[in-house]
């Protein structure tokens, strides 16, 4: 499902403006992966190379949220945009993108914030374990 995701900072890529970016995690391949994770990979690497810690887990690998958020948006544009466009992405919109892939590896296709949040406790409130006390 194509989303949009709006930049603070438009980005110029082949003389065009944008102001925002489509992205489509659905048209993500095998070969797309697998390039995320080796770009995340090789700055993981790097950075333990200059004594810096770096995250193996998925889950926590901020290089590898980033760069599938970018590698989202290249796929939904692959005639027009590619990795070395969204390496030009800068300041708050790297975190943007970033969440983009984050969002995808926790099995969300949205931010949390454009969810429902009406402060109402869920239906399905689980009961105590503990047995009542007798008076």
């Amino acid at each position: 499902m194509r989303q949009k995701l709006e930049l603070r900072q438009p980005i110029m890529i082949n003389g065009e403006n944008y102001k925002e970016l489509e992205y489509d995690f659905e048209e993500l391949t095998c070969e797309d992966y697998t390039t995320a994770a080796t770009y995340a990979d090789s700055k993981a690497l790097r950075a333990t190379q200059n004594g810096k810690p770096g995250a193996v887990i998925m889950e926590q690998n901020i290089s590898f949220h980033m760069y599938l958020g970018m590698i989202a948006v290249v796929a939904a544009n692959r005639e027009r945009i590619d990795i070395a466009d969204m390496e030009r992405i800068k300041g708050y919109d790297l975190v943007g993108i970033t969440q983009v892939g984050r969002n995808f590896i926790a099995g969300r296709s949205v931010e949390p914030s454009d969810q429902n949040n009406s402060g109402r406790r869920s239906e399905a409130t689980p009961e105590s374990t503990i047995p009542e006390l007798k008076k």
